[in-house]
């Protein structure tokens, strides 16, 4: 009996393993399908976005369901049905005839508890004997159907193949698919992978290039989308193309140009079957400007300077002249530019750039001047440069701490002065007083002004045999200071026809000669004030009488500031000299000089040197390159006089006495007419 019960609990065993193995089979196929399904999923979702955690979740939740609810339809169920040994007796019975009914039989009347009562013992003995002896001549186990493990097998070999040859061609991906259902936080891997190493920050209104460092299967021809999101816009999509190799050879770049832009956006990519993990952000922020600028023209040492105080003591410094909006105009030979300007953010570099006309009229740049000074913010920077004839302008170069530099440079022009000579003229020649308050000094200048003859004097007069002098009255005035006074003369014989030449043209004195003008110093407190007109100070003539009025002259007076601490002086000049004549002597044609006499001319010019030229003069050392002597300011045209007689000379005194008298009839008949039309009862 023992026996029997052996063979029958093998059996049962076995059955439960055929059911165990047709089960499982199915359960793990079904669960490796719809594991793919759902890593297929994953991988197709995460090539356009992150796949959701939550919807991760699901999957994978509704997974673990799936084997659960398979776990107990194909394997608990199965095993809990697995027919009990009285049911594999009944049918060890069926398959093997001979059996009769004595296994089932002697299995329920064996069975503890079994209800024998009236049943002989020994009748059940040897039903039992019987049942074991025919039980051992036969293997039960061999009544076992061993198909559904055929079928197992079938069922998990093209599994097993899909998945064993997935981890074979793509271990990293199958990895990576499976950690991720499990929750873990894998990335998917891709045959290309993209870095974005695109700046977050750009200057408003500039080309953005976004930049992506690709690693992986790429390959030049490779190209992708950029899609770009700008906030509160729609969004766009760009080409993606190669760019240029890194270095090592280990990756490329991969770039898309954006057309100029000053709103932020978020952007992402993709490339082949790659894509940007998270998406990128770039901000905008304004370019390093110019907001304002000023110039100030430092003046040349010539022109001087004005009193300062550097660590309280006492220094000269040059004036300034400011140049609204830094355009520089009027610049003067060795003159500087002070420049200061300040700008919209701080800056980390700004480099003014001196620009002159080159070869060919070509602008150049001469040099590049950082900073004299720059403030503590960065918000502001001074330059100080020197210009030279051929300086057309400076522009500002900036850049800031992200090495935005500005779009265009602020560009302004330095505009060299005109290099004109002195400017000179004669004034007339007058016999008033400079006093306006004496009664000579009064009235309509008409009256005083006229052609003074110079005329032989005659037998007891001082200078008997010479003619008297001639009044030169005159002013000038230059940018570039007034320097220095000659008198430029010459005498025309009578009745000869003079060489026609210029004194500019005759640097040597071959046929003029020059009569240097002695600069006044004077005190306007003491003398009063330079009347330009007549050539004298108001107090010129104070203390003189008759004819020594006309001998009073100031000679060259440059005139002083009018605001010394902020101009420079000496810009105009003007005097007054009575060039004597006595003692000149005319050529002759046979080369010899004689003493001059009626008809003969005399032609003065007066040549004015600015201090430019001065300056020059005086800094000619050996080791400075020679400079070109600059050219002097004229007079346009010569004062020329004419010696006349006596008799001439007093009938055109004559002349002048009855044009005054007529002129002042004239002014007299006005002021009567003007004070009768004013009258009560006159008048119209």
């Amino acid at each position: 009996m023992n026996h029997l019960l052996r063979q029958l609990r093998r059996w049962r065993l076995r059955e439960r393993l055929v059911r165990l193995a047709w089960g499982g089979s199915r359960l793990v196929a079904v669960v490796a399908v719809v594991l793919g399904i759902a890593c297929l999923a994953d991988w197709l979702y995460d090539r356009s976005a992150d796949v959701p955690f939550l919807l991760r979740l699901a999957m994978t939740g509704a997974q673990v369901l799936l084997a659960a609810g398979l776990g107990y339809l194909l394997l608990a169920r199965p095993w809990a049905r697995t027919p009990p040994e009285d049911e594999l007796a009944f049918q060890a019975e069926r398959a093997i005839p001979v059996f009769g009914h004595r296994l089932v039989t002697a299995l329920q009347l064996n069975r503890p508890g079994a209800r024998t009562e009236g049943m002989s013992r020994s009748l059940i003995a040897e039903v039992t004997r019987e049942a074991g002896e025919m039980a051992a001549g036969h293997r039960l186990t061999s009544l076992v159907d061993y198909r559904p493990v055929g079928w197992a097998a079938l069922l998990l070999v093209p599994v097993a193949v899909a998945w064993g040859g997935f981890f074979a061609v793509r271990p990293e991906l199958a990895s990576a698919l499976l950690k991720r259902q499990a929750l873990l936080g894998v990335a998917i891997p891709r045959s290309v992978q993209l870095e974005n190493v695109t700046p977050e920050v750009w200057p408003a209104g500039a080309e953005v290039v976004l930049r992506y460092r690709v690693t992986g299967r790429w390959t030049e021809t490779m190209t992708g989308r950029a899609r770009v999101v700008p906030d509160d816009q729609p969004a766009d999509d760009y080409a993606l193309a190669f760019e240029k190799e890194d270095p090592d050879g280990s990756a490329a770049f991969f770039t898309a140009t954006l057309p100029p832009a000053s709103v932020p956006f978020t952007f992402t990519a993709r490339l082949a079957d790659g894509r940007t993990r998270a998406p990128g952000r770039v901000e905008f922020e304004p370019p390093p400007q110019v907001n304002q600028l000023d110039a100030w023209q430092l003046l040349p040492p010539y022109l001087g300077g004005r009193s300062a105080e550097v660590d309280g003591k006492p220094v000269t410094v040059p004036y300034e002249r400011f140049q609204p909006r830094g355009e520089v105009v009027g610049a003067l030979p060795l003159s500087g530019v002070r420049v200061e300007a300040a700008f919209n953010k701080p800056v980390a570099r700004a480099t003014l750039v001196v620009v002159e006309r080159g070869d060919g009229n070509a602008e150049v740049d001469r040099e590049r001047l950082a900073p004299a000074e720059m403030a503590a913010d960065g918000k502001s920077a001074g330059w100080t440069f020197a210009t030279t004839p051929r300086t057309v302008g400076y522009r500002i170069e900036l850049a800031d701490a992200r090495g935005f530099v500005g779009p265009a440079p602020a560009r302004r022009g330095v505009q060299m002065l005109a290099d004109r000579p002195p400017e000179v003229v004669f004034q007339r020649e007058s016999t008033r007083n400079p006093d306006p308050t004496a009664f000579n000094g009064q009235g309509p200048a008409e009256v005083y002004e006229w052609e003074i003859p110079v005329a032989w004097r005659p037998a007891g007069v001082p200078g008997e045999g010479e003619p008297g002098p001639v009044q030169v009255v005159y002013s000038a005035k230059s940018d570039l200071g007034v320097g220095r006074v000659n008198l430029a003369y010459r005498v025309i014989p009578r009745g000869e026809q003079g060489e026609n030449v210029h004194p500019r043209d005759d640097p040597h004195g071959r046929v003029f000669t020059r009569l240097p003008l002695t600069r006044v110093m004077a005190d306007p407190a003491k003398v009063g004030r330079f009347v330009a007109e007549l050539g004298l100070f108001e107090k010129s003539w104070a203390g003189l009488r008759g004819p020594d009025r006309l001998k009073a002259q100031a000679e060259f007076y440059p005139f002083p500031s009018p605001n010394p601490a902020a101009e420079p002086g000496e810009l105009e000049a003007g005097g007054r000299y009575n060039f004597q004549t006595a003692g000149l002597r005319k050529p002759l044609s046979d080369g010899t000089n004689a003493r001059l006499g009626v008809g003969d001319t005399i032609e003065i010019y007066v040549e004015v040197f600015d201090k430019y030229s001065t300056y020059l003069d005086g800094r000619k050392m050996p080791d400075v390159p020679p400079v070109p002597p600059r050219p002097a300011g004229y007079t346009r045209e010569a004062r020329r006089k004419t010696i006349v007689s006596e008799e001439e000379a007093y009938a055109l005194l004559r002349q002048r006495d009855e044009k005054n008298k007529k002129l002042q009839d004239k002014v007299r008949d006005l002021a009567e007419e003007e004070r009768t039309i004013f009258q009560p009862g006159k008048g119209n």
